[in-house]
């Protein structure tokens, strides 16, 4: 058996095209070896075979042999390369499209086979902030409702390494703080409220609670995390815009450990940039005071991301709508 046409109606505009794609029976193993669909589908969200790479963590020249099998099974090009940036052609569209399916089959196949063994996996990944924040109160309704979990883990990263992680297939759900410029890609999110970020010190350094002025602020020990965290990232951005450096304050401490910041401020060691909400209770118990810099841009998003087949598992779902419950949003 050598190979075949395909026919597909696609439309182009208000233009109906008649799409004929070649199959090679000869190469029809290339083309139902999922990574191989992974990889094409990783190489059209990122628009580049070296980023694709990297976030598949193989060799850029293994993203492209990978892509040209599917091309050769195929009989047409499946992504434009003449532009800046790789673009899904007509026929490369019709196998994007294909290969979500697959995939989401293939995951809710993985998830059945789970099922099989009574036992029910969630891993979930955050943020620290919305971690220590929110989180506990979310698993006070969410876990007495699904008592048939045995295997439910989290952790806490910084919002890139939870999406890549997400992607890779680590994490079921991630909850991150970002600015507006992250791309998601092909997974689903949710946006939930945002979140305050404030300047926070310990009552001991004598700093008045209310505004003030970078100027002074840069006389103090800054506490912050390494870079990557949102946290980092907006101060960044409005030291930026206000022509400034964070090497520009008294001394840097950077502290990796999210309540370690908390306890080093809490003891009066420097002043830091924080969510408002992970450090609510000890401002209205008057541990900390809360200043803002006029100018200075205080909020980030937040959302809640899982990847396309992971949106239609029952137990992901439920958190999903636990979390959105509890801010009050419609589920």
């Amino acid at each position: 058996m050598g190979s075949v046409w395909w026919c597909a109606l696609q439309r182009s505009g208000t233009v109906p095209i008649l799409l004929y794609v070649k199959w090679d029976f000869l190469q029809w193993g290339h083309f139902m070896e999922t990574q191989y669909l992974k990889t094409l589908l990783m190489a059209a969200e990122e628009g580049s075979f070296s980023r694709a790479a990297i976030k598949l963590n193989i060799t850029q020249s293994a993203v492209s042999q990978r892509t040209k099998s599917l091309e050769n099974c195929c009989g047409v090009s499946l992504l434009d390369r003449s532009g800046a940036s790789l673009v899904p052609t007509v026929a490369g569209q019709v196998v994007l499209d294909g290969a979500r399916r697959i995939l989401e089959m293939e995951e809710q196949m993985v998830q059945q086979l789970r099922s099989l063994n009574d036992k029910q996996h969630l891993n979930i990944c955050s943020t620290p902030a919305f971690g220590m924040a929110h989180l506990p109160q979310i698993l006070k309704t969410f876990v007495p409702q699904h008592g048939e979990i045995e295997d439910l883990k989290f952790l806490f990263n910084a919002p890139l390494p939870a999406l890549d992680g997400l992607r890779a297939g680590e994490f079921d759900v991630v909850v991150i703080e970002h600015l507006g410029d992250i791309d998601f890609g092909m997974m689903r999110h949710r946006s939930l409220p945002e979140d305050e970020m404030v300047f926070v010190s310990a009552p001991s350094m004598g700093i008045a609670e209310g505004g003030i002025s970078l100027d002074e602020l840069k006389q103090y020990c800054f506490i912050t995390r390494r870079d990557g965290c949102s946290c980092r990232d907006l101060l960044s951005l409005n030291l930026e815009n206000a022509e400034q450096g964070i090497d520009q304050f008294k001394r840097v401490m950077v502290l990796d450990d999210f309540w370690l910041i908390i306890q080093e401020v809490l003891a009066g060691s420097g002043v830091t940039f924080i969510s408002r909400s992970a450090v609510a209770a000890d401002i209205a118990a008057g541990r900390l005071l809360e200043h803002h810099v006029d100018g200075f841009q205080r909020y980030r998003q937040r959302s809640i991301v899982a990847r396309e087949c992971e949106a239609t598992s029952s137990l992901k779902r439920s958190f999903t709508e636990s979390v959105l419950s509890y801010f009050g949003l419609e589920v």
